[in-house]
């Protein structure tokens, strides 16, 4: 399959993934937490046994969708029984490494190929239409992204290697947000007092 198809239909399925968002970030929020306290109290058998039946679960509410959006269910039922059969905890606590990786893949082929998942939202959701200016400005913004999300893979990366699960459960749990969020509040900052300003000039 070419490249381009690739992108293609990887933006798809991040289209896919947005039209349940609510359910992946609520997932995102209590997985960390959901394992912590699981193996407070049950071994790791069990605790596979509980994200393979809540992922499931999560699988049947979307039966109805198209398949792009049945891949976070799918991927956390694979984990939980390679988990089960492993019987270890990093295949669990890889988890959230392994989605920053891929989110981060998938913004860099988008800005490759110039189709930035970015404005695809941002045309998707405008009141007004988008000049070819804001375009080229949100495209160039892209690769911020990028940067960004290559800092959060690196920060999962430094909690996975560490032995500290306070800092995995509250970062992968929360801590990843306020990245994102201050770095939502530069580009907002940036749009607003440079970007428009030297438009307007």
């Amino acid at each position: 399959m070419k490249l381009p198809m690739l992108v293609e239909r990887y933006l798809i399925f991040l289209a896919q993934w947005y039209g349940k968002k609510e359910m992946n970030i609520l997932f995102s929020l209590l997985y960390a937490p959901l394992v912590f306290l699981s193996l407070q109290y049950f071994d790791i058998k069990i605790v596979s046994i509980i994200l393979f039946f809540v992922s499931a679960f999560w699988l049947l509410l979307l039966k109805n969708k198209k398949e792009f959006s049945t891949f976070f269910p799918l991927f956390y039922m694979i984990v939980a029984i390679t988990a089960y059969f492993l019987n270890g905890f990093l295949a669990l606590k890889i988890i959230p490494l392994l989605m920053s990786s891929i989110f981060s893949l998938f913004i860099l082929f988008s800005h490759m190929q110039r189709r930035s998942i970015i404005l695809y939202f941002a045309e998707k959701f405008s009141k007004t239409p988008i000049s070819e200016e804001e375009k080229e400005y949100i495209y160039r913004s892209t690769f911020f992204w990028f940067v960004l999300s290559v800092l959060n893979t690196a920060i999962h990366l430094i909690i996975f290697l560490d032995t500290n699960l306070s800092f995995w459960l509250y970062y992968s749990s929360f801590g990843w947000y306020f990245l994102f969020v201050g770095a939502g509040v530069i580009q907002y900052l940036h749009r607003r007092y440079v970007f428009l300003r030297n438009d307007n000039a």
